[in-house]
C-alpha cells in the first residue's frame, strides 16, 4: 500500500513525525481520527486493525527513539532501550527488516550504557544477521538499490560489537570486528565511519601494546579528521579525544616530544569548547591529567604536580556545580 511505503520512507529518514500528515491525508477515515491523539493518547489505536494499529505505534515508538538517541542522562537512556527495542519489535510484525535490524542497533547501544553487555550482544549480532541476509538477497536479485545503506548500518553493528568486545577483553572478537568494520566503511567511502573504526582500532592495538600498530591506525584517523573539522567543526571533540589518546601512545613509547605536542592541542581544542559549553571542562581537566602524568614519568615531579593540582581543582569546581544543580532540581 502506498501510504505504509511513504509511512516507513519517512521513518527511514528519521523523520517518523512527518508521517502523521502522510496518514491524515491519505489513510482510512478510521485510522485518520486515531492519528491525531497519537501522542497524547497512544492506546487511542486499539480500535484499528492489527496492522494499522502497528504502523501508527511504530511511528510514536520510532519518534522516540530518535529523539533519546545520543543523550547520556539516565532517563534518556532508558527511553532510548524501551522505545528502540518496541520498535524493532514492531518492524518485524510489520515484516520490515531493515529498519528492524536499524532499531535493534539503537537498542543495543542504549542497552549497552546500562552495562547489560549480554542482552546488547544479543540485540548487535541479530541486527547483524539480519543485515548480512538482506545484503545476501540483494546480491542474489541484483538489487543495488540500498545496498550502501546497508553496508553503512551492517558496518555500525560490527563497531559495536567490536567495543562490546573490547571492554569484555575478547580479544580475538573483538580485533575481528574492528577490521571487518573499518573494511567495510572504506568500501562504502563513508569518511566519519573511517574515523570512528581507524580510532577504535587505534585504541584497540594500544590496549594490547601493540603500540607501532596503534599509531598507525591514530596517524591516519588523525589526517582524517583534521579534513573532517574543516567541514564541520562538530568533529572537534573527536579530534580532542584522538589528541589526548596519541599523547598517551607517544609517554608509552617514550617519546615525550611528541606526548606534550598532542595533550597540548588537546587542551587548546577543550578550551575552545568549554567557553561555549561548560560540560567540556571535564576533559579540560583530564588533560591536565594526561599532562601530569607524562611529566610524571620524565620524573618532573614539580611540573606534574602543577598539572596534577589544576585537575583536582577543576574537578573539585565541576563537582560543586553538579551538586547545586542537583539541590536547584529538589
Amino acid at each position: 500500500m502506498e501510504v505504509v511505503e511513504e509511512v516507513l520512507e519517512q521513518i527511514r529518514k528519521g523523520t517518523p513525525i512527518n508521517a502523521i500528515a502522510i496518514i491524515a491525508e491519505k489513510a482510512p477515515e478510521e485510522v485518520k481520527k486515531v492519528v491525531e491523539n497519537l501522542f497524547s493518547d497512544p492506546n487511542c489505536v486499539s480500535s484499528l486493525d492489527e496492522d494499522w494499529r502497528n504502523l501508527l505505534l511504530l511511528i510514536y515508538f520510532s519518534h522516540y527513539s530518535y529523539m533519546a538517541e545520543g543523550k547520556d542522562d539516565e532517563q534518556s537512556i532508558s527511553n532510548s532501550a524501551v522505545a528502540s527495542i518496541t520498535a524493532a519489535k514492531l518492524c518485524r510484525r510489520l515484516e520490515v527488516p531493515d529498519l528492524e535490524a536499524r532499531f535493534l542497533i539503537s537498542g543495543g547501544r542504549a542497552i549497552y550504557k546500562m552495562r547489560m553487555k549480554d542482552k546488547a550482544e544479543k540485540l548487535f549480532r541479530e541486527a547483524e544477521k539480519i543485515l548480512k541476509d538482506l545484503l545476501k538477497d540483494r546480491e542474489d536479485e541484483g538489487d543495488e538499490s540500498d545496498v550502501r545503506e546497508l553496508k553503512a548500518m551492517l558496518a555500525n553493528a560490527m563497531n559495536e560489537l567490536a567495543v562490546l568486545y573490547m571492554d569484555m577483553d575478547r580479544k580475538e572478537e573483538a580485533e575481528k570486528y574492528l577490521l571487518s568494520a573499518l573494511d567495510i566503511r572504506r568500501e562504502i567511502s563513508d569518511r566519519e565511519g573511517i574515523a570512528e573504526s581507524l580510532y577504535n582500532a587505534g585504541t584497540y592495538y594500544m590496549r594490547a601494546k601493540r603500540l607501532d600498530i596503534a599509531e598507525s591506525y591514530y596517524r591516519e584517523c588523525e589526517e582524517l579528521l583534521w579534513e573532517l573539522c574543516e567541514e564541520n567543526e562538530d568533529n572537534l571533540p573527536k579530534l580532542g579525544m584522538l589528541m589526548n589518546n596519541m599523547g598517551v601512545l607517544y609517554r608509552k613509547m617514550s617519546k615525550f616530544d611528541e606526548a606534550e605536542k598532542y595533550h597540548r592541542e588537546a587542551l587548546e581544542i577543550f578550551d575552545r569548547l568549554a567557553k561555549d559549553d561548560e560540560r567540556w571542562k571535564k576533559y579540560v581537566a583530564d588533560t591536565f591529567g594526561y599532562i601530569g602524568t607524562m611529566y610524571n614519568d620524565q620524573m618532573m615531579f614539580d611540573d606534574a604536580a602543577k598539572y596534577y593540582n589544576m585537575a583536582k581543582q577543576m574537578y573539585g569546581e565541576l563537582e560543586k556545580k553538579m551538586a547545586e544543580k542537583a539541590r536547584n532540581a529538589e
